[in-house]
């Protein structure tokens, strides 16, 4: 009687023992998906903050009188973007991605193939509501009937702006 008591309480603590394993276990991974739900959660918390809207015309004639003609490999793009969402960002060629017909662009004031600034004020933050104006360096365009896409992509939104050039 007392050998069947024994083995009893032995499998009972041994039930304990893999039972306590489990809910450790369990208590564990519970805790890595939370903390991975929280951090997913900022960022897209982020992303939607981010809001942007290109308000530049297709048809609009720039510096030259012309629209984003570069016949003579002298002439800038320039583009003007609005700031729609809730979210400021830094006025920085670093924060913003563009992809011209197929080619990423790298920003800068000295060599860079673009530069981004304020439209209205000398500000280095972009604040909801306002403009920043972004000059393509002498781009390489689509001339005559192509048709020109720039992508523009800053914390994660992304806008699309088509031209043609002359």
């Amino acid at each position: 009687m007392a050998s069947v008591s024994a083995s009893h309480l032995i499998i009972f603590v041994a039930s304990l023992v893999i039972a306590a394993g489990v809910v450790g276990t369990l208590t564990t991974g519970v805790e890595r998906v939370s903390s991975s739900i929280d951090d997913g959660s900022l960022d897209v918390s982020q992303q939607i903050r981010m809001d942007m809207s290109v308000i530049s015309d297709s048809g609009v004639e720039y510096p030259n009188g012309e629209q984003y003609d570069d016949a003579d490999d002298d002439d800038d793009v320039v583009i003007h973007v609005r700031n729609t969402g809730s979210q400021s960002v830094p006025i920085d060629e670093s924060e913003f991605d563009l992809v011209l017909n197929g080619q990423f662009l790298v920003g800068g004031n000295d060599d860079g193939e673009f530069t981004v600034e304020d439209a209205n004020d000398d500000e280095t933050v972009w604040r909801p509501g306002n403009v920043v104006q972004i000059t393509i360096n002498n781009p390489d365009l689509n001339d005559g009937n192509g048709d020109n896409r720039l992508f523009i992509t800053v914390n994660g939104d992304e806008e699309l702006f088509e031209f043609r050039a002359d």
